[in-house]
Formats: C-alpha cells, structure tokens, sequence
C-alpha cells in the first residue's frame, strides 16, 4: 500500500482519478513519458493491479470527499484526470478539484456528449469522450496544455444541477442577512462549522458580481448569496441555524 511518505514527495504531479481501462492506459503512458502521476480510486481490485504495475497509488474510502484528494495532493498538482465510471462523479470531482486548487488543470471523461458541456461548467479544462478517446492524446493535453472557452454559466447551470441530483445532490442558495453570524467569516471557516455536509461553489456579492469557485480564503459580507453545493436537506438545517439575525440582547439594570 501506498504510505504517506510517498504522497508527501508529489509535487507537479498527476491525480488519476479512477483506475479503469481508460485510467490503466493512461498511467501507463505517464509511466513511460516519466511524468509522475498517483492512482486513486476505492476499488482494491483496481488498485491491486495498480500495485502489480508498480504505481503510486492511494485507496480511497469516498471519492467525494474533499480530504481525499487532498491526501493525494491536490493543492500541489499539475494535472487532475477523473476517468471514472460514472459522468455524475466526475462532474463533482471536477467541482470539488477546482475549488481546491483554482490553477489546475482538469482532464475529465463524459460518457454522454451531453455531458461535455457540464464538465466545462464544472470547471474541466478539457473533455475527453468515446468518440475522442484516447490516452495518448489525454498525455498530450497535460503535457501541451492549450486554452478552451467556458460556455455560458446561465444556459448550463440547471443541467449541472440535474445531473448532480443523480448523486442525490443539489444546489441551494441563500443570502445573509445584514447581521447574520456567518458574516466576516471566510468560506473555510464556513465550511468548516458545516462539517463536511456541503461546499460552497460560488457567491453572489450584493452588487450582483458572481464569483465562481470562490478561493476558501474569501469573507462573507452582509448580502453575500451563497451557492452551496450538498444534500438539500442538510443545507437548509445548516442554514437556518447560522444565517440569521441575531438576536439583540437587553441587559436590565440588575443583570
């Protein structure tokens, strides 16, 4: 098994995201360009063949859980390819990815062509899919990086959102009020009292500017309309916790 000291070496390097046919080939072009790249993935059968071919590797319990792309070294990577499965998990690994490390560059599969415009939404920088693929190519993109247009926000965020829900995920958006207790706090801070039950992918400032995988180091300000990515029921709890008024408290002449 892969141990800590290994991944704590990894700089400049590239996640692979699923260990698959297409995530094989792929680390065996890596392998034989030297380029150095990790395997994760939370099948140990894959990885035992990951093992078997001598590749650095990580075993994943959650593949949707942001630690463990920062056990792998996301905030330090080159290059993050999701090859996995399913088009719903790589959309939210691509979500998940960009906001950890906005200078990344993102290789992600779709299965379905309806899919590449999600990704690109998402945050991939490139979309590979069935009637493209190929690993060679995939090697080409994170060695020759070129630079492609995002498509329009507005005509793909409720497509983002329907396919989300497959993962029994959804957006919500809430906005502060003047004197919320969240307010002056940053995103990370944020996050962070919410215990892992959502992330916040985007913010709306009161002045109708939307930032976009918003750096973690972002404060909230009064009005701030935060986009939160989790299990709606989750937010809501969340929210009708932490983003209200507070009270105002009179201390009589005795207290």
């Amino acid at each position: 098994m892969t141990t800590p000291a290994h991944l704590a070496d990894l700089k400049d390097h590239v996640i692979i995201c699923g260990y698959g046919p297409l995530g094989r080939t792929l680390a065996m072009n890596l392998a034989t360009a030297q380029i150095p790249f990790v395997v994760i993935d939370n099948q140990r059968q894959r990885l035992r063949l990951a093992q078997q071919s001598g590749h650095l590797f990580y075993c994943s319990d959650d593949l949707m859980d942001e630690n463990e792309l920062l056990a792998v070294g996301v905030d330090r990577a080159r290059t993050v390819v999701a090859v996995l499965a399913d088009d719903a998990s790589n959309v939210f690994i691509t979500l998940i990815a960009r906001r950890l490390n906005p200078n990344l560059q993102i290789l992600a599969y779709g299965e379905l062509p309806a899919t590449e415009s999600k990704l690109r939404f998402a945050g991939a920088d490139h979309v590979v899919l069935p009637s493209s693929i190929s690993a060679q190519r995939m090697v080409q993109l994170i060695t020759r990086p070129t630079v492609l247009d995002f498509l329009e926000e507005k005509d793909e965020r409720s497509h983002l959102i329907e396919l989300l829900s497959q993962l029994d995920l959804q957006i919500e958006e809430f906005t502060l009020p003047l004197e919320a207790s969240l307010v002056g706090l940053a995103i990370a801070d944020v996050e962070a009292k919410g215990r892992g039950r959502f992330i916040i992918v985007a913010i709306r400032h009161q002045n109708g500017a939307l930032v976009t995988h918003p750096p973690l180091t972002l404060p909230l300000a009064p009005g701030d309309t935060l986009i939160a990515l989790g299990r709606a029921a989750e937010i809501k709890t969340f929210f009708r916790q932490y983003a209200h008024r507070q009270p105002t408290r009179y201390r009589g002449l005795g207290s």
